[in-house]
């Protein structure tokens, strides 16, 4: 029994931690175009060559998006991860890749970002080889890496 309460603790602590470790700033637009706007620039100005240090220093940390209520328009108050989705697998060659997915186009307004909203950007060996949906899709089967 005391075993059992003190691994939950554990649990617990170790959870909260990884949470709070993920801090999030939080931010305020005019409009969600302005949020996209500002999203999308740091997007282009990530160019081939640079580290993925430099890639999450462009695009910051998360963030809490909040737009004021705009005629028919819901306010907005929304958690981005910045990147949203990662994945980190290696080549037949092992070289390491990684993959970050950024918000940059919304698709449903349901408030649940999914891939097809994001712009992927492809890391090699610690550099960016391209972004894109394209590129993503024509490297991952030049390449051959299942996911």
């Amino acid at each position: 029994m005391k075993r059992t309460i003190i691994l939950t603790i554990f649990i617990f602590l170790i959870f909260s931690v990884t949470l709070y470790s993920q801090e999030a700033t939080e931010k305020n637009y005019t409009t969600f175009s302005a949020f996209l706007t500002e999203q999308n620039a740091k997007i282009a100005a990530i160019e081939n060559g640079i580290s993925l240090v430099k890639v999450k220093e462009i695009m910051g940390s998360a963030m809490i998006v909040n737009v004021p209520k705009i005629g028919k328009m819901k306010a907005l108050n929304q958690l981005f991860k910045q990147p949203e989705f990662t994945k980190e697998t290696t080549d037949r060659a092992k070289n390491e890749i990684n993959i970050l997915w950024y918000f940059s186009t919304p698709k449903n307004q349901d408030g649940i970002v999914s891939r097809s909203e994001c712009t992927p950007v492809i890391i090699k060996n610690d550099s960016v080889v391209g972004k894109g949906t394209k590129f993503y899709l024509n490297f991952m089967r030049t390449e051959q890496i299942r996911f």
